[in-house]
């Protein structure tokens, strides 16, 4: 099954995880180091990134992700950049993200590939029902749509590929940190955009799984930031303030794991919450060590978009995924348009190194 704990893994299959771990986090933070201009493209490496892909016979991909400058959001780009580079994908892969998230400009990026003449678009909605009139345009000129990392599941895209089923991560998360919590006391729920489908479902699982430990309270409202690093620090602050009896996290967008931390040490509550969520190692290294982060799932952005990427190439021919296809040491699960990768791993101060 693709909901593997990374302790069950076979050294064998340890390694090559990690060694995809590693690759992405440094990846990530070269990306970061590089460039703030997260809306430029990857140019493909024929012909520039405008070039008709017809020109060299190869197809023109564009990933349109929901916004850049944060560390999720580079990752995916490195993975765009992998795929373009893989030749026996003969494709030009292009990487867009718009400096907000906001639906505007979400849809004016759409409407660039458009006019760019993509043979495919892959996008992870900001907004999964604001998103489907550019979808809809996109397949009136013939390209063909994609989702991945967020759906639209309205709109008219051929399938939609994530890492982890959205629910039962959200759950998984909750439950490691109920677990942490001692089952008791009170829980605070991060996300990023209100509007996000893969985050609002990741909320449905944890609140499906907290149902299950009447011990703690789940305060409310809960905290959105936008996917803005420096907004979720001071809304974790905000939060923990204003309910001075929380003793567990779960955090469902990458930028809140780092911004708990960091809310921790200002408060000085190191070691006395549980914060438990999606982030990349890179960037929650230094709080999984002190303890102010107790756990992580990583989805691997990278390896999600370059798989991707190989999976959009092969429904270009004419090749859709096929349920129980291996992938690593896992298997690739098909229910309808939905395709979920074996790609989740736990971090946490053991393996964080």
């Amino acid at each position: 099954m693709h909901h593997q704990w990374l302790g069950s893994r076979t050294s064998r299959g340890f390694t090559r995880s990690m060694t995809a771990l590693i690759g992405c986090g440094l990846a990530a933070s070269v990306a970061i180091g590089c460039s703030k201009e997260s809306n430029e493209p990857v140019p493909g490496p024929a012909g520039g990134p405008n070039s008709a892909s017809s020109s060299s016979g190869k197809k023109k991909i564009v990933f349109i992700f929901k916004k850049g400058g944060i560390s999720y959001s580079e990752a995916c780009k490195a993975g765009a950049v992998q795929a373009n580079d893989d030749a026996s994908l003969n494709a030009n892969v292009e990487y867009q993200a718009p400096t907000e998230a906001n639906n505007e400009a979400q849809a004016a990026t759409i409407e660039q590939a458009i006019v760019g003449k993509a043979d495919a678009i892959v996008v992870s909605p900001n907004d999964s029902q604001a998103i489907i009139a550019s979808i809809d345009k996109a397949t009136q000129a013939g390209i063909k749509v994609f989702t991945w990392d967020a759906d639209a599941p309205g709109s008219k895209r051929l399938f939609y590929v994530r890492a982890v089923d959205d629910v039962q991560i959200g759950a998984d998360l909750a439950a490691a940190c109920a677990k942490g919590m001692g089952d008791k006391g009170e829980m605070l729920l991060m996300s990023g955009g209100r509007t996000a489908a893969n985050l609002n479902l990741h909320i449905q699982g944890a609140e499906a799984e907290m149902k299950k430990h009447p011990g703690i309270k789940l305060d409310q409202p809960y905290v959105y930031n936008d996917d803005d690093k420096s907004k979720a620090t001071t809304m974790a602050v905000q939060a923990m303030q204003a309910h001075p009896g929380v003793t567990g996290i779960v955090c469902v967008n990458s930028p809140s794991p780092p911004a708990c931390g960091e809310a921790l040490r200002k408060l000085g509550k190191i070691g006395k919450v549980a914060v438990w969520g999606l982030a990349l190692p890179s960037e929650t290294k230094s709080y999984l060590l002190e303890g102010s982060v107790s756990g992580l799932y990583l989805l691997d952005p990278q390896r999600l978009t370059y798989e991707t990427a190989k999976l959009v190439r092969a429904a270009l021919d004419g090749k859709m995924p096929a349920d129980g296809e291996a992938m690593g040491d896992g298997k690739v699960i098909v229910k309808g348009a939905e395709v979920t990768l074996p790609l989740r791993l736990e971090i946490n101060k053991g393996n964080v190194e």
